[in-house]
């Protein structure tokens, strides 16, 4: 008979193996039942490492089925590692008892799509084990007990663990378990699954928002061992449990509470229950119960790294199990979920630009296509007119482009080409007349100084040295057809000034859209239809004018405070333009401060202010707006949303700047 004797007080209560190695690894597991070797050999044993592994969820009572947020998450509910945000490593250490020594590392990795995939290695072991054998003994006597030396006994376990959300917030998650004993010479494998399902509840502004549910069966799949010529066959665990996230101080502190309730195969259920205070995400202090035994701990986290430490005692004897303390060290890995998402957009937001750079690339080649052929169109009806207004086009897009420039060339040729032909048609109808000659050469000389002035947009310019050359030769068709053209143009040119006028008036840009309106004028020349047309829009721009006074001196007022002010010249503003939404915001938001108000919020106003609060701090500002925004249509005069969107207003503001 082989007897081990662990080479310490608490292991010389026991006399064989089982009782001295086992039995001591896992009493506290097993102290609730009243016969321990009847429950390893007939209803199978319950697997060491449901302790846990970190000091974290050791503080909490081991409550984790619900919001297991660190590495070990797989070890209390695969299913339950979506709620990791980060790449990271755990190192645990922990003296359980007497010298029984427990270290594990635990790895998790989330993925953007592909779910969360985990993987943890841990080990129970304790050295300094004597073997005895009794030599000489007979049948029914005892021999004499020889030393053989010390030998050692370890329990490890991996686990490949993998978690992914299927659908709305429900997750399913399983683990791959390989368990491996080794006692001096004596070895044993064996392999089993875990399984767990978690859903979290989405309801912004309601109480149930926030709200978790975890469940999880340890050793679905149970493993089976067997060490020399005994048995072990894990029992299942069943563990469901739930949480509640409360935010505080505006989502800047967070306040989580937990309870679980375990159910093992052939023993009592267990309540465990935690509650976390975490104060800006870098200091936490914990409390938990597990099993009517007190559990305490704290951590500090920071960017990349993360310690934590925990006290609690597992087993209900105080002179065989102390107190015991645990220490785990976690190591945040690269960006987090949340800030990969954000550089994905940033990223998105940079090709949109870059698309929309390339787009208007597009379009400007497009342009000169266009200008190209229908310029081309022009010259071979003999519209050169308008062909030379084409080809110039082009080259305004495109100054260093040789075939527009060719076609332009050729197109004055056809002009001059023209331009002779009358000289001569005139030559010969007045016989070389000299006065005659000097027409000519007038009428050429303008017909060039408007072809120069026609190239510089200077059309009301051109129009008037066209005339002056129809003074001298009033039949001349080419000339007759160039003013009518360029009079076309030149309305077209000027409607597109107003146009741009009334778009600087909607942008409040009163000093600009004078000057366009004077640019307006001045090429509109004597035309009646376009000075008419001018005129409405200088009366229109007046008006705004008033508008802007108004509004502009409310601005001045709104950002010295003078609140009652601001509020009379917006008011004033709005008489002018009562459909300005920007005078009405700024209005809204001077009565409000007038007023002051600091009523509690609605049960309503106050989801959307919190759920604007997460999406500001997620860095969507837009977002954040756009839901404070709906809060206002509830309670418009809150002095609290309103600097909540001035503030979140100014950040969309600074990243615009940035990125210009």
């Amino acid at each position: 008979m082989v007897s081990v004797r662990p080479n310490s007080p608490l292991g010389r209560r026991f006399s064989s193996f089982f009782c001295a190695v086992v039995a001591g690894l896992v009493l506290w597991s097993q102290s609730r039942t009243s016969c321990l070797s009847a429950q390893t050999a007939e209803a199978g044993v319950e697997d060491l490492f449901r302790i846990g592994t970190d000091a974290r969820t050791m503080a909490l009572g081991n409550s984790a089925a619900a919001f297991p947020q660190d590495p070990s998450a797989f070890l209390w509910n695969p299913a339950g590692m979506v709620v990791v945000q980060q790449r990271s490593i755990l190192l645990s250490h922990t003296t359980l008892f007497e010298d029984v020594q427990y270290q594990t590392i635990n790895y998790i990795h989330p993925t953007l799509s592909a779910g969360t995939f985990g993987l943890g290695v841990s080990r129970i072991g304790i050295a300094g084990i004597h073997n005895y054998d009794d030599v000489g003994g007979g049948t029914g006597s005892t021999g004499v007990p020889v030393d053989l030396g010390e030998i050692s006994y370890w329990w490890g376990k991996l686990t490949l663990a993998y978690g992914a959300t299927l659908y709305k917030g429900f997750s399913l998650g399983t683990n791959f378990v390989v368990h491996r004993q080794v006692l001096g010479p004596a070895s044993s494998y064996g392999f089993g699954m875990d399984a767990g399902l978690h859903y979290r509840i989405r309801r912004e502004g309601s109480l149930f928002n926030n709200l978790y549910f975890g469940a999880s069966m340890m050793n679905a799949l149970p493993a089976r061992l067997k060490l020399g010529t005994q048995f072990e066959t894990f029992t299942r665990t069943i563990r469901v449990g739930m949480a509640k996230i409360f935010y505080i101080r505006g989502e800047q502190d967070r306040f989580l509470l937990m309870a679980d309730e375990e159910k093992g195969q052939y023993r009592k259920t267990i309540f465990h229950a935690g509650a976390e205070y975490a104060f800006q995400n870098t200091l936490f202090l914990r409390a938990g119960v597990e099993d009517g035994k007190m559990t305490f701990g704290g951590g500090l986290s920071l960017r990349y790294f993360q310690i934590d430490y925990a006290t609690g005692r597992f087993g209900d004897n105080p002179a065989y199990f102390p107190r015991s303390h645990r220490f785990s060290l976690i190591l945040n890995i690269g960006r987090s979920i949340p800030e990969q998402r954000r550089l994905i957009e940033a990223k998105r937001q940079v090709e949109m630009q870059r698309r929309v750079e390339l787009e208007m690339v597009e379009a400007i080649q497009k342009r000169i296509q266009d200008g190209l052929k229908t310029g081309k169109d022009f010259f071979a009806v003999g519209d050169f007119f308008r062909a030379r207004l084409e080809f110039g086009g082009v080259l305004k897009e495109d100054p260093q482009n040789a075939e527009a420039q060719a076609l332009l060339d050729q197109t004055n040729t056809q002009e001059q080409t023209l331009l002779k032909e009358r000289e001569q048609q005139l030559l010969k109808e007045t016989r070389e007349n000299e006065s005659k000659q000097n027409d000519i050469a007038f009428v050429n000389q303008c017909f060039q100084d408007g072809l120069a002035l026609l190239d510089k947009g200077a059309y009301q310019k051109a129009i008037e040295r066209w005339n002056q050359a129809l003074e001298r030769d009033p039949s001349n068709a080419q000339i007759q057809s160039y003013i009518s053209s360029a009079r076309d143009v030149l309305e077209g040119e000027v409607q597109k000034l107003l146009g741009k006028s009334r778009q600087l008036i909607r942008q409040e840009n009163q000093s600009e859209a004078y000057q366009v309106l004077r640019q307006a004028k001045e090429m509109g020349g004597d035309s009646p239809k376009l000075a008419n047309d001018i005129k409405a829009e200088m009366k229109s721009l007046d008006e705004k004018f008033g508008f802007l006074n108004a509004y502009q001196a409310g601005v001045q007022r709104y950002e010295a405070k003078d609140y009652t002010s601001a509020a009379q010249f917006f008011q004033r503003a709005l008489e002018l333009e009562p459909n300005n939404d920007k005078a009405k915001e700024l209005y809204r938001n001077a009565q409000a401060r007038v007023k002051g108000l600091t009523k509690e919020m609605g049960r309503d106003t106050k989801g959307k202010y919190s759920q604007g609060l997460r999406l500001y701090q997620e860095g969507n500002f837009r977002g954040a707006i756009a839901v404070w925004e709906e809060a206002l249509k509830v309670d418009s005069t809150n002095v609290k949303i309103l600097e909540a969107i001035q503030g979140a207003k100014a950040r969309v503001e600074v990243y615009n700047q940035h990125k210009k």
